[in-house]
């Protein structure tokens, strides 16, 4: 049962690993797992917190099903699952405060990952008789208090308070003759693209203009902790995804392509776009 339990949270923390490096975007029912994965919290040095929640579940298959003997409870390796699921069950739990105080969105994909660990712990505690219940309290003790040092050290450079202003991610490309010739029109005929700082197909987007075109644009921050938030605005014009272009005085939800852009705002300059990739 832990084998099958530990798979499980392995491929789900794989996907999200895979997914980061790719630059995209998970598939969830809400914007909330976009925004809880792509924080500041998400990963640490560099690192996505998926990957080591990967490398955790791996660990926990391999010792629950071919190290672990089902007998000797006494056995080193039947402690040292027990410690690792119990650091992955403090990890979860402070994640999840995380999530409720810190970032204020929730993730299914967390939510299954603390489901996951929990069980875990469960199996790897009460799965087994063990002969020394003092030990395994103080083991589990010295293992709370040690994680949660850790946790809250290497937590301590990250700054992704909401009280802080926080900005989108530098755009990068280079623009070229036509992406400021587009962006100029979309500016022109009043045309706004509504997104948030943590969005990554908003991001995609400015890519595509390329950094001196995408600071043509008339864009405006939905999420109050961004800089220059207009929430209220975006509640107003009903925005219920991200990017959200309005476009004379309708609605186009999605990511678009630079052609896409220039068909519906009615631009008749050059289309000879840099970055637009293939239909």
């Amino acid at each position: 049962m832990m084998g099958i339990l530990a798979a499980l949270g392995a491929i789900e923390t794989a996907y999200i690993t895979i997914t980061h490096w790719l630059g995209g975007s998970v598939l969830c029912p809400t914007t909330g797992c976009d925004e809880v994965l792509k924080s500041a919290y998400a990963q640490l040095f560099g690192v996505p917190l998926s990957l080591v929640g990967f490398l955790c579940y791996a660990a926990v298959g391999v010792i629950a099903v071919f190290l672990a003997p089902k007998k000797e409870a006494d056995f080193p390796w039947a402690w040292a699952l027990f410690a690792l699921t119990t650091a992955m069950l403090v990890s979860s739990g402070y994640f999840l405060y995380l999530m409720a105080v810190k970032i204020g969105a929730w993730c299914v994909y967390c939510i299954t990952s603390a489901i996951l660990s929990t069980l875990l712990w469960v199996l790897a505690t009460f799965g087994r008789s063990w002969r020394d219940v003092g030990q395994l309290l103080t083991t589990a003790l010295v293992v709370v208090v040690v994680a949660l040092l850790g946790i809250l050290a290497a937590y301590n450079g990250v700054e992704a308070s909401p009280n802080r202003p926080q900005a989108p991610p530098p755009v990068t490309t280079t623009s070229g003759p036509a992406e400021l010739a587009l962006a100029e029109h979309l500016r022109k005929v009043g045309a706004r693209e509504y997104g948030a700082f943590w969005c990554p197909h908003c991001h995609q987007q400015k890519q595509l203009f390329g950094k001196e075109a995408a600071a043509k644009l008339n864009y405006i921050e939905c999420d109050p902790r961004g800089v220059n938030s207009q929430t209220q605005l975006c509640q107003e014009k009903g925005i219920r995804g991200f990017p959200t272009w309005e476009i004379k005085g309708k609605l186009y939800p999605g990511l678009k392509l630079l052609d896409q852009l220039a068909d519906l705002s009615g631009y008749r300059g050059p289309r000879n776009f840099i970055h637009q990739p293939a239909r």
